[in-house]
């Protein structure tokens, strides 16, 4: 079937809740959610349980509202939504990573509300400035390993982790392939399609997604390029931190001539950016990877670390005419930095453009409207 494993990706990404229970119905295994960005999946993998990412639901916040405030992120407010509405009642577990505030307080709701019978809160460092702060992160992923274990019956040993880091780095490597081909044509993929993409891989079994993703590098191989006599404009996006972004801004995006040829968002480059070295202590190199800076997020770092630069640098090096900013309504980590990034870019004179994606009403016209004044000004640049 042409476009087979593509749509499946969409499939798996529109409803994510269908594919984990079936998912569970046919193996067995245990499910654990992963809420919030750099929870390492593959101790989560080693013990034998199907980690998930925490995704945001398409309906509106209603029941939510009673447990968590209105100026949560979306998928802070949806996910405790869902909860609430017994929606997620497959999860046999949740570990939460605190990256921001609303994650901070993120458990305490939980512990009032109906809950799976596993609850894991990670404080993985914001800050590297000193050697004690690797000592601190590898005693926490320890804990965070020794509470699996427990849960689920099962010692992780080194191979475990090992067998599970190289699963995972065939991962990012697929995807990376996928990344690669788009880049050289931009226009074989629509931006949506590359979300759905790697938002499958979020949420499938690791083993399956990689099978998964080899059709779709073969689809991409065989696929026919839409061809214009119009030349598009090039575009990188960033930002969209911990959630996916609405499809319908994607598209809007690609109707008015542009062409992202590339990003830096969570569900996309972000989440596949860093392999794992294969050594014979798994936990210190997951570890080493945690640390570095680069692909640089606002939620940990360092700060001689420059996102405005590693932004700059992604635009040039794909001969990108400017940069949109997806920024998710209520993230604090996005806002702070979103100032200096402005003004910085400003500077450069690289054109940019702030999208802020909610998660309930978005007018749709006025973004349009925006994004087509903003194609004018790269034309004219």
């Amino acid at each position: 079937m042409k476009n087979g494993a593509i749509n499946r990706c969409r499939e798996i990404s529109e409803n994510p809740y269908r594919y984990t229970k079936d998912w569970k119905e046919k193996t067995c295994k245990k499910v654990i959610s992963c809420f919030g960005m750099h929870i390492p999946e593959e101790i989560v993998h080693a013990s034998g349980i199907t980690p998930v990412i925490a995704w945001r639901s398409d309906e509106p916040v209603t029941i939510g509202h009673s447990h968590v405030a209105t100026f949560n992120c979306g998928l802070t407010r949806s996910f405790i939504d869902d909860l609430v509405k017994d929606k997620l009642s497959f999860l046999d577990g949740i570990a939460i990573n605190r990256i921001c505030l609303q994650t901070q307080g993120m458990p305490f709701i939980l512990e009032q509300n109906p809950k799976a019978p596993y609850l894991e809160y990670l404080s993985l460092p914001a800050l590297y400035q000193s050697a004690s702060i690797k000592d601190y992160l590898i005693e926490e992923m320890k804990r965070f390993k020794e509470g699996l274990e427990k849960f689920s019956g099962k010692k992780i040993t080194t191979d475990d982790l090992n067998n599970s880091i190289i699963i995972y780095n065939k991962n990012r490597k697929l995807l990376k392939k996928i990344y690669e081909i788009r880049r050289k044509n931009p226009k074989i993929l629509k931006a949506k399609e590359m979300m759905y993409i790697v938002h499958s891989s979020m949420v499938m079994d690791k083993e399956d997604n990689n099978e998964l993703l080899n059709h779709v590098i073969d689809e991409l191989e065989n696929r026919d390029l839409v061809t214009t006599s119009e030349n598009p404009i090039r575009v990188i996006t960033y930002g969209g931190l911990c959630q996916t972004v609405n499809t319908r801004i994607l598209d809007l995006i690609e109707e008015l001539n542009m062409v992202i040829v590339d990003d830096d968002i969570f569900v996309g480059s972000k989440y596949f950016a860093k392999p794992v070295k294969i050594t014979d202590n798994p936990i210190e190199a997951l570890g080493d990877e945690y640390l570095k800076n680069t692909p640089p997020c606002p939620t940990k770092g360092d700060y001689k670390t420059d996102w405005t630069d590693f932004l700059i640098d992604m635009a040039r090096k794909n001969n990108a005419k400017g940069i949109i900013s997806l920024l998710i309504k209520y993230c604090p980590p996005h806002m702070c930095y979103y100032p200096d990034i402005k003004n910085k870019l400003s500077e450069k004179g690289i054109p940019e453009l702030l999208i802020e994606v909610e998660h309930e009403v978005i007018s749709f016209e006025q973004i349009k409207t925006r994004l087509q004044t903003f194609a004018e000004i790269i034309q004219g640049v």
